[in-house]
């Protein structure tokens, strides 16, 4: 998988921010403790997704769903696992994107919240030809909590991926970025 020094950069940023911010308090496996709350949010989005070496840019509509960390906990309770599930068909270019990404919460008021993180995925392509290639991402977005039960917000993301073979002899990486606004339900 080819990645850019940038990429490596991000991801190393969002280790080392992690890392420093879980020093006051570490738990591993909250999920194991009878008391876990995962705090299940869902949300339906859509926007804008550019794939960077391919001539292919359109909508990208999607679903997430994400809860507190269950492997580790930091001292404020700010990690987020986002599960996100988009599809993608444009320019002859039909893909499927599987992704898993943490993410750091920072409260920036009583309803705004602004996250950030790196992640890693798999997609399902099929431009031509079927292929399935893995991924690495880092992203950010602001979230805006409506009320206790309903909150809305924008990511962006740029995505890294490994070469997908899209005709005979011919593969190229389905590098992207995408820029998406969302809406969800907090359980």
């Amino acid at each position: 998988m080819r990645f850019l020094p940038s990429a490596k950069a991000a991801l190393l940023a969002c280790a080392l921010i992690g890392s420093a911010a879980s020093a006051k308090e570490f738990k591993m496996l909250p999920i194991l403790d009878k008391n876990f709350c995962p705090n299940i949010q869902v949300g339906v989005s859509m926007g804008y997704m550019n794939l960077k070496n391919i001539s292919a840019a359109g909508m990208t509509e999607g679903i997430e769903i994400s809860l507190d960390c269950p492997v580790f906990t930091l001292p404020w309770d700010n990690l987020r696992q986002q599960i996100m599930l988009n599809h993608f068909n444009s320019d002859g270019v039909e893909m499927t994107n599987l992704e898993f990404n943490p993410y750091y919460l920072i409260t920036l008021d009583n309803n705004v919240e602004w996250g950030f993180g790196p992640g890693f995925g798999v997609i399902f392509s099929d431009a031509r030809k079927d292929d399935t290639v893995f991924t690495l991402q880092a992203g950010t977005g602001l979230k805006y909590n409506i009320s206790k039960s309903v909150y809305t917000g924008a990511d962006v993301r740029y995505q890294w991926t490994q070469k997908a073979d899209l005709s005979t002899g011919y593969k190229e990486d389905l590098d992207n970025y995408r820029a998406q606004v969302k809406i969800g339900y907090r359980f």
